[in-house]
């Protein structure tokens, strides 16, 4: 059984978790989903059952996590395993959960826990909980050697108790999306830059903003686009009318983007921190050249 916090479109763990379990499914394993909360765009997968505890988006995790609980107990009574698939919230429950089944866990790591725990507003707390999930869990998953590093170091994870897993990527469905997908139209031999990533402060767009502004100003022929939806969205709009700017426009989230990625020329990926980014995978994976942040 499988646990994440919500699946909807446009998340790189729930991109990565729909290519896992129909992989596990197809060699041999009986598969399950436990997703907390149901959202709006839901990404699907075929042929895996899903349980969704919270069916509506605005109730919260912390105060219903009892009944959380108790409804993954029952789901998950007759499981050999029990996987957490993100950070924080969905392992404390997996964990508990494991703990009054008596059942192994593994908690799969998605980012680099210790940048992440400092944005939270409870982050000594925090730190300890994760740590002593962690610590619990029979394996520790991590989609990047660093993020491994930082559970030994900053976690208390033995090292033999982690295990790297990098994000896969499906080549071939990635061709066929990017062909049926649509286009960037290229003005007057301009450099078309894209990004891809959810409208958020971890994504560091407000340094791209500032970069579109010199390059506005500079009258470099460059245009740039930005992929995806967010809660920064009126923040953003409203810094690029302050700028004036007409070389950035903001496309929205897109369950096919591919297109757009194989006619940018150039990919940009700024953000403060990731685990290990699907955007950049996939950019690297239509060969185009790449300006990421440290």
């Amino acid at each position: 059984v499988f646990v994440i916090d919500v699946m909807r479109k446009g998340g790189g763990a729930q991109k990565v978790i729909s290519i896992l379990l129909p992989i596990l499914q197809n060699n041999g394993f009986f598969v399950e989903l436990i997703v907390l909360k149901k959202t709006t765009q839901l990404l699907e997968i075929p042929n895996i059952k899903r349980h969704y505890i919270l069916c509506n988006e605005s109730q919260s995790l912390v105060s219903n996590s009892f009944f959380i609980l108790e409804q993954m107990t029952r789901i998950a009574k007759d499981a050999d395993l029990i996987c957490s698939f993100m950070d924080f919230a969905t392992s404390y429950f997996v964990g508990l959960s494991a703990k009054i089944l008596l059942k192994p866990y593994y908690v799969f790591v998605r980012c680099e826990p210790s940048y992440v725990v400092k944005t939270f507003s409870q982050a000594m707390i925090n730190q300890k909980l994760y740590s002593l999930c962690l610590q619990g869990a029979q394996k520790v998953i991590c989609n990047s050697n660093s993020s491994l590093r930082d559970i030994v170091e900053n976690f208390g994870v033995k090292e033999e108790k982690g295990e790297v897993l990098y994000n896969p990527i499906d080549f071939r469905s990635l061709e066929i999306l990017a062909n049926r997908g649509q286009k960037i139209q290229r003005v007057d031999k301009e450099i078309i830059c894209v990004s891809v990533g959810r409208l958020h402060s971890q994504k560091n767009y407000h340094i791209l903003l500032e970069a579109c502004r010199v390059l506005q100003e500079r009258r470099e022929n460059i245009r740039f686009f930005i992929i995806g939806e967010g809660e920064l969205r009126t923040e953003l709009e409203n810094k690029k009318k302050e700028y004036n700017l007409v070389n950035l426009e903001f496309l929205g989230y897109h369950a096919n983007m591919y297109g757009f990625l194989k006619s940018a020329d150039i990919f940009l990926h700024l953000s403060a921190t990731e685990g290990f980014p699907n955007a950049v995978l996939e950019a690297a994976s239509f060969s185009k050249p790449l300006i990421l942040s440290n």
